[in-house]
């Protein structure tokens, strides 16, 4: 099939919010559609491509309210903060992947052959520079330093306003499709537990979330409690144990891991906090004392800011009327890329965005409405409301990403356009394989932060 063989894309002019792996997945497999768009824009509000693995901007010039239990909450800026100190991304110094980098890979493209077999964030973000160098030139343009500000439809038209982070000023733009691809990395989840508010009051700067931290250099010393038992919960703990006094692990019971090697102590579910004796309590009455720093591994909320709609996004814990995960039931000019938790995103992202991009070329014609509102209804049922929805651990997501390309090619429109990675049994077998070998990297990193506190050392990453 060639352009000239389509009449018009159902959609002519696309906006892509997200310059992360996502966006660019979009981008790829919208410059590669057989169909004549007639604008293609990618915004960014930083100024490089990369998203998450763009490891930039100071830390410590932002912090989180306390609690953040909404999306709709800001986060407290320093006046002397720059756009990239406002936009820093989540991850930190010593921060490797938690999967090995021969299932995180996009189609067609590979790690270098020297990537160790746990990519770092630099050599992520190397490959994410080899994949935008993959994309067909010329087709779509990327706007660098363009923070989406908001994104309304009126009329049966997207207008969208983006201010200049530079320069801070605005224009307004007109789509006709959107891709909201901003990531899930930005608005921490800090419950509300009795006692907290006032123990911020009094010790402002020793509550914290993992998004704001940076390196164990801090916690030299110190007694630290950290709540959540997420895969960056583990590392970073393992990671102040090289340096912290004491490190208490908020968990609950199903959660431990599989090793206890004794760089921390595992207690309850927290349901106080005390600011008079620095101290808390758990739900089966354990008291931990003279507490240092609070750091909260919970997650993250959804959060669109810009999107001028109450209904898609309520209490952050979901996202609403979305058929397959991604094309709002009702208006599917409206999409959303890599909403899923617990998955590999570069490759579904690369599933879902083939979809889309297929569907607004007019390539794939979705579903009545009713038959997508079913769907969903359905999906809701099954999966539960609020976090559960998007959650798919190993095999749902290998599932997900085979039932995208199945309906794909029951229309028969695999090619041209963009093929996301097809899930072999080699590859589906190094996915089963994942956990149990993260598991016995990270007794090997115990081992090795052992020894640097054996020997008085900083942290260092396991080679």
């Amino acid at each position: 099939m060639t352009k000239e063989q389509i009449d018009g894309p159902r959609f002519k002019r696309i906006a892509v919010i997200g310059g992360g792996p996502t966006g660019l997945a979009a981008v790829k497999a919208l410059s590669l559609e057989p169909a004549e768009f007639s604008r293609i824009d990618l915004f960014e509000r930083r100024d490089r491509l990369g998203g998450l693995w763009y490891h930039y901007g100071d830390k410590s010039l932002v912090k989180p309210e306390i609690p953040n239990v909404s999306p709709s909450q800001q986060e407290i800026t320093s006046d002397n903060a720059t756009p990239a100190d406002e936009y820093f991304s989540a991850i930190y110094e010593y921060m490797e992947t938690n999967i090995v980098h021969q299932i995180m890979e996009y189609s067609g493209v590979d790690f270098p052959v020297n990537s160790k077999k746990y990519p770092t964030r630099s050599q992520v973000l190397e490959y994410i520079d080899d994949y935008i160098r993959s994309i067909p030139k010329g087709v779509a343009k990327i706007n660098l330093n363009s923070n989406v500000v908001s994104l309304e439809k009126v009329n049966e038209i997207w207008h969208i306003e983006i201010e200049d982070t530079v320069k801070k000023t605005c224009v307004k733009l007109e789509y006709d499709a959107v891709i909201i691809a901003n990531g899930h990395f930005s608005n921490p989840y800090i419950p509300d537990v009795p006692g907290l508010s006032s123990w911020n009051e009094h010790y402002p700067n020793t509550i914290t979330h993992s998004k704001y931290y940076e390196s164990p250099g801090k916690f030299r010393n110190k007694r630290v409690l950290v709540v959540g038992n997420s895969a960056s919960g583990v590392d970073i703990s393992i990671q102040l144990s090289v340096c912290a006094k004491d490190i208490f692990v908020s968990i609950r019971d199903q959660e431990k891991p599989h090793f206890e090697d004794g760089f921390c102590q595992y207690i309850g579910l927290i349901e106080e906090y005390n600011y008079g004796t620095r101290s808390v309590r758990t739900t089966d009455g354990l008291v931990v004392s003279e507490i240092d720093y609070v750091i909260f591994f919970t997650g993250y909320l959804y959060a669109i800011p810009f999107l001028k709609s109450e209904k898609t996004i309520t209490d952050g814990f979901q996202v609403y009327d979305l058929y397959k995960q991604i094309f709002n039931v009702y208006d599917p000019s409206l999409t959303f890329l890599a909403l899923l938790r617990d998955v590999i995103p570069m490759p579904i992202s690369e599933s879902q965005a083939a979809l889309i991009a297929r569907v607004y070329s007019g390539r794939y014609k979705l579903p009545p409405t009713r038959e997508m509102e079913r769907d969903y209804l359905s999906e809701l049922k099954e999966k539960g409301k609020g976090g559960k929805f998007h959650n798919y651990k190993y095999p749902q997501d290998v599932a997900y990403c085979q039932m995208l390309q199945n309906l794909i090619d029951e229309q028969g429109v695999r090619t041209p356009g963009l093929v996301a990675p097809i899930w072999d049994e080699s590859l589906i077998k190094k996915r089963s394989e994942t956990k149990a070998e993260k598991n016995a990297r990270l007794e090997n990193v115990v081992e090795h932060v052992k020894r640097l506190r054996a020997e008085g050392k900083d942290f260092s990453l396991l080679e």
